[in-house]
Formats: structure tokens, C-alpha cells, sequence
């Protein structure tokens, strides 16, 4: 069985990795372990943390947010993935899948606005809310990263009570992985990736 680490931003990731993810790619042969970093994500602190991962797995992932992710500067949710493979000695690139949620987790709540609503016992214009931020962006993995716009910004202005750790995953868990995808190409392609390491 393949051994596939992967490196968290949190424990809302992590919850989200043994609840939903593990258990999907484990019907697959692979054996799922969540790391959490516990947040303030870096390219310093990516640094130190990958190469110990890579020599006790097979294979190496992340799950960090795009939103938050300290001194990323000017650079693309594609240009910081290439910055982490680059914290890395070259010759473990091929065990390597960098991967940065854009713009964080709870965009993957914008793809299921109606789950969202049924799990949170939302009302008809809070899902019409959760609609119009997609429609605006073009899609879930567009809704923006200011403070005020951010995806999480957004579900805890609809949702005072929503709890990031607790609720994002059990609506993941809801939804479905394959309506996520649906709406999340971005999220959608690492998935596969991971569906078919060899």
C-alpha cells in the first residue's frame, strides 16, 4: 500500500484529510496521514518541515491555504507551489505534489452552497448569498482573498456560529467529493494526482 503524507496548514485540513480525503484514496491502496504545521505557513517553515516528511513517506503532498500563507508576494497560486517543490532537495521532486488551496478551504464550501445551508440550517437568502459570491468570481475557487471577502470571511458573516474546524469538513463530508470537484478544477486536478500515484 502506498504511504502518502500530507503536510496541512491546520486543523481544519486535517479533520478534512481523515474524515473525507484519507478514506476516499484509502479504497484506492493508499494509506493517508495528515501532518498539521498548526498554521503561520511559510516557505521558511515548509523548509523545515518537507525533507523529514519525505523520508517517511513514499509520497509527499500539501494542503496549505493561498489565503494567509506568510511573504508569498506577488506570486500566483501555481508560482508558489513551483517556490515549495524549490525548498526541496531536487533529486525527491518526483515525490513531491505541491499543492495551495485557492483561495482557502472554505471555497470548497462554495461549491455545495446548498449543503452548506442544509447543514447549517441556512435560510433561503443566506444560500442566495453563498450563490451570488460564486457568480461574481466565476467559480467557488475564485471567491476572493481580502479580509472582508475572503471565503471564510464570507461563511463566518453568514453563519456566526459556523465553527471552521468542526463544520467545513462534515459539509465536505456531505456534499460529496464528487460535487466538490465539479466546481473546483484546481482542487479537482491534485485529487487525481493523488488518485493515481504509483
Amino acid at each position: 500500500m502506498k504511504r502518502l503524507g500530507i503536510s496541512v496548514e491546520g486543523s481544519t485540513e486535517r479533520e478534512f484529510v481523515s474524515r473525507v480525503l484519507g478514506p476516499h484514496l484509502m479504497q484506492l491502496g493508499c494509506s493517508v496521514t495528515a501532518i498539521d504545521i498548526q498554521g503561520n505557513v511559510s516557505l521558511d517553515k515548509i523548509r523545515g518541515v518537507l525533507p523529514r516528511l519525505l523520508g517517511s513517506f513514499d509520497r509527499v503532498t500539501t494542503f496549505y491555504d493561498y489565503y494567509g500563507f506568510k511573504g508569498r508576494g506577488q506570486r500566483s497560486v501555481e508560482e508558489l507551489e513551483m517556490a515549495i517543490r524549490e525548498t526541496i532537495d531536487p533529486s525527491f521532486s518526483n515525490r513531491l505534489i505541491p499543492y495551495v488551496q485557492k483561495y482557502e478551504f472554505e471555497a470548497l464550501l462554495f461549491a455545495v452552497p446548498d449543503k452548506a445551508i442544509e447543514w447549517l440550517q441556512g435560510s433561503a437568502n443566506q444560500l442566495n448569498q453563498m450563490q451570488e459570491a460564486v457568480n461574481r468570481c466565476e467559480s467557488p475557487e475564485s471567491v476572493n482573498d481580502s479580509v472582508e471577502t475572503s471565503p471564510s470571511h464570507r461563511m463566518k458573516k453568514l453563519f456566526p456560529g459556523y465553527d471552521k474546524k468542526l463544520h467545513g469538513p462534515e459539509i465536505i463530508e456531505l456534499a460529496g467529493l464528487a460535487n466538490i470537484r465539479l466546481h473546483c478544477p484546481r482542487f479537482n486536478n491534485w485529487l487525481t494526482q493523488l488518485e493515481n500515484l504509483n
